[in-house]
């Protein structure tokens, strides 16, 4: 039953959380905890009416949303170490990272000036380690575009 929930509403769920994310990874992310959500609640779906668990579903997903974006609010501000004037290219990234969304800025310090794995960051963030690859890339290549020596 899942596996046909999936194939039908899969595509369109991601694009409806895409609108609140602005991130297709975020949004996959989302959809797939959403499926896992159902699978933990599948006598439930079972006894709905279809039009029921395509609400089930979005609801879910939404709910799941809001949640992480209260995480992100929930978090401190990024209280960076301080640096030395000599120092340039610290200073450079930090100012670079202000692009970034602030979790993604701070994803992208741990793991590349902190040397944190991406199962390591996953965890920390209640992510995925390969939403947090994706998401480095992501970064890697918003940066590039503005620093093109920065390697993918």
């Amino acid at each position: 039953m899942i596996a046909g929930l999936y194939r039908r509403y899969a595509p369109e769920l991601v694009r409806y959380i895409r609108k609140f994310t602005e991130d297709q990874a975020a949004a996959e992310d989302i959809v797939q905890e959403t499926f896992v959500r159902g699978m933990e609640h599948g006598s439930q779906l079972e006894v709905l009416e279809e039009s029921q668990r395509r609400a089930w579903l979005y609801r879910t997903a939404k709910n799941i949303c809001i949640d992480r974006a209260r995480r992100v609010q929930a978090e401190p501000p990024w209280e960076g170490e301080t640096f030395q004037n000599d120092d340039l290219t610290k200073p450079m990234v930090m100012q670079l990272c202000g692009i970034l969304e602030p979790q993604d800025r701070a994803m992208f310090w741990l793991r590349y000036f902190e040397d944190y794995t991406a199962a390591e960051l996953g965890e920390m963030f209640g992510i995925p380690a390969a939403t947090v690859r994706s998401r480095m890339l992501n970064a890697r290549r918003r940066l590039q575009k503005y620093y093109p020596e920065i390697k993918r």
